[in-house]
């Protein structure tokens, strides 16, 4: 899986875990525009709301550091890719210069 499409996957992600805790919070304000909960009920909700929006906020972090990651390790193999260019370039040189070396 390349750079683009771990992003696009972490993207799609991140959306559904937001549609999932916008139905959960309607289905919350579902039950208190009822009217008929007593305070224990409503506190309940309320914490089952704290409850599903730390879920929602925690998974945001592990997309986030996900993609972070993503980011990272192709910008790393980017740095690779060109250290060992240069690797080869350098070996290049040093066989010229020993040519050019003994052919004096």
């Amino acid at each position: 899986m390349d750079q683009e499409e771990a992003l696009q996957k972490l993207q799609n992600t991140r959306k559904e875990n937001e549609k999932a805790y916008l139905k959960a919070k309607a289905f919350l304000d579902g039950f208190r525009a009822r009217g008929q909960l007593s305070q224990k009920d409503l506190e309940f909700l309320f914490l089952m709301e704290f409850v599903i929006k730390g879920f929602k906020n925690h998974g945001n972090d592990i997309i986030t550091a996900y993609e972070n990651q993503v980011r990272y390790t192709e910008a790393f193999n980017n740095l690779q890719t060109k250290v060992n260019g240069l690797e080869q370039e350098i070996r290049q040189l040093r066989m010229t210069l020993d040519r050019m070396y003994q052919d004096r």
